[in-house]
Order: structure tokens, then sequence, then C-alpha cells
């Protein structure tokens, strides 16, 4: 009877040992997008909080406003950081521009303004 608990302790253990393993290796494997994923947040967050106080952006000056914005996780070494970098400013604008948080002011031209509600 002994015998029998012990080799059902046992089971048990290599189970939670594998479904832990499991579960860090996806977190690891999913790391990237996810900080990709709040360098993002952060950018439009800073974008929507400059455009309360002022009524236009250009892609310039959002390069330079999101700039040095950091993304870790909690218990992790990893981080990502914001570099002036052109992609990411594009990618930010068409992704806000999808979201309906910012509109192009002219065709052609980078330069937004914060989207307004129109009425029905």
């Amino acid at each position: 009877m002994r015998i029998l608990i012990m080799i059902i302790g046992i089971l048990l253990f290599a189970l939670v040992t594998a479904i832990l393993m499991l579960w860090g290796m996806r977190k690891a494997y999913f790391q990237k997008e996810r900080l990709a994923n709040m360098l993002f947040s952060k950018a439009s967050e800073k974008v929507m909080r400059y455009l309360k106080t002022h009524d236009t952006i250009t892609e310039k000056e959002m390069r330079s406003l999101v700039e040095g914005i950091q993304a870790r996780e909690f218990m992790s070494r990893n981080s990502a950081v914001i570099l002036a970098d052109e992609k990411f400013t594009a990618k930010l604008t068409e992704l806000m521009c999808k979201d309906g948080l910012i509109e192009p002011v002219k065709q052609g031209k980078p330069v937004y303004k914060k989207k307004t509600k129109e009425a029905k």
C-alpha cells in the first residue's frame, strides 16, 4: 500500500513539473510579442497625452516623444526599448489610425490629429 502511494506521489510530482515547464516555455516563446505590444501601448498612451494639450503631431515629433520608452515584464531580465526608429513610428501611426485614435490632417502629409467623434 505504501509503495502505491509513493508511486502516485512521484507521478503527480512529475506531472506538475511537466506542466510548469510547458508554461514557462510558452511564456518565453511569446515574450517578444508581449514586449512589442507593451511598447506600442505605452507609446500610443504618450502620444494621446500629448494630443490633449496640442492640436496636431508630426511623425518627427512623435518619434522624439516616444524615444526611450521601455517595456519590461515582471521578474524578467529581458526588456525592450524604443530607439529613434522610423519603422516603429510608421507602424505606431498605422496602428493608431486603424484603432481610430488619430487621423491624418492632410492626405500624404505626416501630420496627425486626434480623431473626433462624428455626430450621426
